[in-house]
């Protein structure tokens, strides 16, 4: 028994005339009738009854047609499924994303994707510890958003955007009122940092930027997370140097300053593995891509 004749047996069914229903499915009635003669030697039962003048259903045909329209909605069910899958739009996603990307660009582009993509579970992990590229090549993530630069044999990177590092500094420093200052004046100010395993790319930007301005950074505390690191910062524990997205957090009691001498950039990148990736996934990085362009 085949979908074919279950769709055929459907139409003569419920126009009990062989003529009109081989016309609704746009078949010569010759064949159409041998198809239904088919259908009913393959299950060894009469579905209809023929006379000279009409067509009618036997109990046999009556609870075929229940199961047949049944069937016939659940393999269009399947079908539709198995394409929206097929086009990313359903199923699971997984991202993951360091600490330090957790303000500014990742929530646009979280924000987006679900506005596409409504009926993709995504499921982010901001796991401070987790290995992001052995993550991915273990299948635990599709996709993740780190920042740069990032570096993991067998893993894609694609750089997102490139934005300036600027001075985090408590409202009430001394200093506040300056409107750029320069980087090799801090040596001596306690600096607030988040620990290298979270970023290490731009941790080493950071501790980079003040060895070439003539010092290495007196780390005071440490972090997990760019708002605790600011929320230190407007605690007068000390000052910090951030992406300028930073600023998206809007602390009552932070300043931002522009930083003459510091020649390093902080980058954000989508990185996948290999050159695999699921249709949510390659969605979710077309997305990334269009949020990065804009800055």
């Amino acid at each position: 028994m085949e979908f074919r004749q279950l769709q055929l047996f459907v139409a003569v069914a419920e126009e009990l005339h062989f003529g009109r229903a081989a016309a609704r499915v746009g078949m010569a009635q010759p064949p159409f009738s041998q198809q239904i003669r088919k259908l009913e030697a393959e299950l060894g039962v009469e579905l209809l009854t023929r006379t000279s003048r009409r067509v009618s259903l036997t109990s046999a045909g009556e609870r075929l047609l229940d199961e047949a329209r049944e069937l016939l909605a659940k393999r269009r069910e399947v079908i539709t499924t198995v394409q929206r899958a097929a086009r990313g739009e359903t199923g699971t996603l997984r991202v993951g994303f360091a600490a330090s990307s957790a303000f500014g660009v990742l929530p646009r582009i979280v924000l987006r994707f679900r506005s596409r993509f409504p009926e993709v579970s995504l499921e982010l992990d901001d796991r401070e510890r987790l290995d992001h590229g052995a993550a991915l090549l273990a299948g635990e993530l599709d996709l993740a958003i780190v920042r740069a630069p990032f570096r993991h044999d067998g893993v894609t990177v694609e750089r997102l955007l490139r934005e300036r590092f600027v001075l985090a500094l408590p409202a009430r420093h001394p200093r506040a009122r300056e409107k750029v200052i320069a980087l090799s004046s801090l040596a001596s100010e306690p600096f607030i940092l988040f620990p290298r395993r979270s970023a290490p790319g731009l941790h080493d930007t950071i501790t980079t930027m003040c060895i070439g301005a003539g010092f290495s950074p007196r780390i005071h505390q440490e972090a997990s997370s760019w708002p605790s690191v600011i929320g230190m910062v407007e605690a007068g524990l000390g000052l910090t140097i951030a992406p300028l997205s930073a600023r998206a957090l809007r602390p009552k009691g932070v300043v931002f300053r522009a930083l003459r001498g510091a020649s390093g950039w902080a980058e954000l990148a989508v990185v996948f593995p290999g050159q695999r990736l699921s249709p949510a996934a390659a969605h979710f990085r077309a997305i990334a891509h269009e949020i990065g362009l804009t800055g």
